[in-house]
């Protein structure tokens, strides 16, 4: 099973959608133009489960009205976002009606904001139990704080131990590089980044057992 883990910021720029709307280009024959990159992302990969992870003060609200899940329950985000105080309880009702409108189960993730050592580490424990062992992961890091996505490599790489999942990879929706000629975004990779992650712990393995053997995978999966 492919789970997409997303990350959803704080509101910005269009009060209406959050973010700015980009046409995102994933490859030569599959664009989308939206506000939301994880929303491209889910329909370019189309996983079997999203987690859709943000903090207290993420624009839930603007999400979730931009998919039209409970008009009721909008006004209570609302105020809840303001003052970074949503709770999980207030995400429930709007994830059976995400996972009805996607086709797929739908988690809404509460995580902290990582500003310290305690934060971040509960950010780990807090993905660890959503996720299931064996699974395959998919990272979305285009939105939220910027500091995140340095955490989500290393979230990759502890899911991968603990929970014996594989993260196939690290996707980030390009804003800042869009083409003013043809008005696409290009959408980034970073899986390579955690191949490299791959020989680094390698080499570390190798100082301590001079043991050459330690590369045998890696160089196999380089088609050595």
């Amino acid at each position: 099973m492919t789970t997409l883990i997303s990350l959803l910021g704080k509101s910005k720029a269009d009060s209406k959608t959050g973010y700015r709307t980009a046409n995102y280009r994933f490859d030569d024959s599959f664009s989308r133009e939206v506000p939301f990159f994880g929303l491209g992302l889910l329909e370019y990969l189309k996983p079997q489960k999203l987690i859709l992870a943000g903090t207290a003060g993420s624009m839930w609200d603007v999400f979730f009205d931009h998919q039209q899940t409970d008009d009721e329950n909008i006004l209570t985000l609302v105020d809840a976002v303001a003052a970074e105080s949503v709770t999980a309880e207030m995400l429930c009702v709007h994830e059976q009606r995400l996972s009805e409108e996607f086709g797929i189960p739908v988690q809404c993730l509460l995580i902290s904001y990582a500003r310290d050592k305690d934060e971040q580490v509960a950010i780990l424990n807090t993905l660890e139990q959503a996720v299931e062992p064996g699974e395959n992961i998919v990272l979305d890091v285009t939105h939220g704080f910027r500091h995140l996505p340095m955490l989500a490599l290393v979230a990759a790489r502890y899911l991968a131990h603990v929970r014996n999942v594989h993260v196939q990879e690290v996707y980030y929706g390009a804003l800042e590089m869009t083409d003013p000629a043809t008005k696409q975004t290009p959408v980034l990779r970073l899986g390579a980044m955690l191949q490299m992650l791959d020989w680094v712990e390698a080499l570390a393995s190798y100082d301590k057992s001079g043991n050459y053997g330690v590369f045998s995978e890696l160089l196999t999966n380089d088609g050595m």
